[in-house]
């Protein structure tokens, strides 16, 4: 008598009750992928034997195929959690200097340690590359906790209306005192250490049509050099003749030691996109190029995998963009545990790109990707195990059964 076909039976089925737990017991594993049990036949086979007299001697597990279809996304609020949108995985390495080693995951729960590097929730160093070329090796991600730099202010872009019903104005303009000037409205201004200055411009009537322009650096005209700076003139439909565009000149270096200007030249170009209509004088937007110094105020993932700090000056900074890998052959790789693989033989060597190149998927910022266990098919194929394990039991025992009614003969 043979026990073998029956003995197989139940450890394929144990093994397939195993690999149905594991599946079951990461249905909420962030970025795991559910197992499947490959069975296949046994036979053995003799010289000579008759090919229509072949019995089976069981079954085997030759492989546990893992399924790498895509899990939900999940949203977590968490700037730095990622998910792919397709194929790939994140690449990964131990915080060890000169460690080649890489390891692959799914599992996007990414944070920054002490010293501004991206880690998985294991504590291992997500790769990428500088800038947003993706250009060169992975190298590990490092946010700066630098400031933003302040940027001087070179250009400056105003649109207001003047009152056409002003009166002229005939006294010497000063200032200090609002009788010799008609209007005057301040922009906000940035030197070369982001330190803001106001740049204030007077509009001064002199006859109908026609308006002298001056101009004062933190309150003070003697600054500015070539003042009036320039005179405006509209035709009798209240539209701009004169040009709109011109040079403020303030004396540079300031007396902080800063350079202004863009250039450290102390030169602004203004564009004036004026009217001079029967209303009275405002001024409805007002723009400049320059910015303070600021402070890291968050970081984001775009959909192409660029990770930006953005500072409290309004600063956006492309540091890096995540490396994504792809495999000829992702069946094949090596499950290391804590949501990892590694590369082997047969799964071939890594191929790492940007985001949405080739067949890489895309990036989801502040969300995750959950588990693709589907627990109602789990659950099925656990009845399913359940009674394949007590078939086999039950072939072992009529076995038994049989041997022992040979044994009692006499």
């Amino acid at each position: 008598m043979a026990f073998q076909q029956g003995l197989s039976g139940l450890s394929s089925s144990a093994k397939a009750l195993d690999v149905i737990s594991n599946n079951v017991a990461n249905a909420n594993t962030t970025g795991f992928k559910a197992n499947q049990t490959v069975f296949a036949d046994v036979y053995s086979t003799t010289l000579g034997a008759n090919p229509y007299m072949q019995v089976g001697s069981g079954v085997s597990v030759p492989a546990v195929r893992q399924n790498f279809t895509q899990g939900s996304i999940t949203t977590t609020g968490n700037a730095l959690d990622m998910a792919i949108n397709g194929e790939g995985f994140f690449i990964t390495k131990r915080p060890v200097a000169n460690d080649l080693q890489m390891f692959y995951t799914r599992a996007g729960e990414f944070q920054l340690d002490k010293d501004g590097y991206v880690i998985s929730a294991n504590g291992y160093q997500l790769l990428g590359y500088p800038g947003a070329a993706g250009a060169g090796d992975p190298q590990p991600i490092r946010v700066p906790f630098d400031a933003g730099k302040p940027a001087e202010t070179s250009q400056v872009e105003m649109t207001f209306n003047l009152d056409a019903g002003q009166p002229a104005i005939t006294a010497t303009f000063d200032a200090t005192n609002p009788d010799t000037y008609n209007f005057s409205t301040s922009v906000q201004v940035y030197d070369s250490l982001g330190i803001a200055h106001n740049l204030t411009f007077y509009f001064q009537k002199t006859a109908p049509g026609s308006w002298n322009v001056y101009g004062s650096f933190d309150g003070d005209p003697t600054l500015v050099i070539n003042n009036p700076l320039t005179t405006m003139t509209f035709d009798g439909a209240g539209a701009l003749t004169s040009s709109p565009n011109l040079t403020v000149n303030v004396t540079s270096p300031l007396s902080n030691g800063a350079d202004f200007g863009g250039n450290g030249d102390g030169v602004v170009d203004v564009t004036f996109n004026a009217t001079q209509y029967s209303l009275a004088s405002s001024v409805t937007t007002l723009t400049q190029d320059g910015q303070p110094a600021g402070e890291l105020a968050s970081v984001s993932v775009t959909k192409e995998g660029r990770l930006q700090a953005r500072y409290t000056n309004g600063d956006v900074k492309d540091i890096a963009t995540v490396a994504i890998a792809t495999f000829r052959n992702p069946n094949a790789l090596i499950s290391m545990g804590d949501n990892m693989w590694a590369a082997s033989l047969e799964s071939g060597q890594a191929a790492a790109g940007i985001p949405g190149s080739g067949t890489r998927g895309f990036i989801t910022g502040g969300a995750v990707e959950s588990s693709n266990v589907d627990l109602t098919a789990e659950l099925v194929n656990m009845i399913i195990q359940q009674r394949a394990y007590q078939a086999n039991a039950q072939s072992i025992r009529t076995q038994d059964q049989i041997l022992q009614t040979v044994i009692n003969l006499r």
